[in-house]
C-alpha cells in the first residue's frame, strides 16, 4: 500500500498569546497514558477570540484542545496548568478534589506555538496559560460543550462501543 500527502489543508490556529475561554471539559475515562498505562484522562475545549476566515467555518471561533492525565498532584501537568490559570497553587485541601465544570466558562490567556514534528508536520498548541489581564473583555463560549470527533471516538472506544464513529489525524484541525 502506497500512503501519501493527500493535501488536506486546515486553516492553520493563529500563534501567540491569545485571549481564550473554555467551553468544555470531557472526561475520557481510562487511556494508554505514559509506557502504555492505563490512566484517567480528560480533555479541556477553549475556544479563541480569534476567528476563521475559510471555508464552511468562516467566523466561528477556532477551537484548541488539550489532554491530561486527571491528577492534581503537585507535579502533575493539569495541577500547573491550573494554578498558572488561577494565579494561585492549590492548598492540601484543595488537592482532595477540584470540580473541573467550574472552569467552563472560564476566560483565560494561552500562548499558542507552533511545533514541528520528526516527519516535518507543523501543529500547534498550548505551551503555557494564565487568567485574564485585568480588564480585558470577557468572552462566552459560543458552542459550550463542543467535542470534536476525535474526542468523541477516544469516548467511545474507552467504554467499548464497537459502532464507535471512525476518525483520523485528519479529522484533528492542528
Amino acid at each position: 500500500m502506497v500512503v501519501k500527502d493527500e493535501g488536506r489543508d486546515f486553516e492553520a490556529i493563529p500563534t501567540g498569546v491569545l485571549p481564550a475561554v473554555c467551553s468544555a471539559i470531557h472526561d475520557l475515562g481510562m487511556q494508554p497514558g505514559f509506557q502504555g498505562k492505563l490512566t484517567h484522562k480528560l480533555a479541556i475545549v477553549w475556544e479563541l477570540e480569534e476567528r476563521r476566515t475559510l471555508g464552511d467555518f468562516a467566523g466561528k471561533r477556532f477551537t484548541v484542545c488539550e489532554k491530561y492525565t486527571a491528577s492534581l498532584n503537585e507535579r502533575s501537568n493539569l495541577s500547573k496548568l491550573l494554578e498558572a490559570w488561577r494565579g494561585k497553587s492549590f492548598t492540601p485541601e484543595q488537592r482532595e478534589g477540584f470540580e473541573m465544570s467550574a472552569l467552563v466558562g472560564a476566560n483565560c490567556n494561552l500562548n499558542m506555538v507552533e511545533n514541528t514534528n520528526k516527519s516535518g508536520k507543523t501543529f500547534v498548541n498550548v505551551a503555557s496559560i494564565t487568567g485574564s489581564i485585568k480588564g480585558q473583555k470577557k468572552m462566552e463560549p459560543e458552542q459550550p460543550g463542543y467535542m470534536p470527533k476525535w474526542i468523541a471516538g477516544l469516548i467511545n472506544v474507552e467504554a467499548g462501543d464497537s459502532n464507535a464513529p471512525e476518525f483520523d489525524d485528519d479529522d484533528i484541525p492542528f
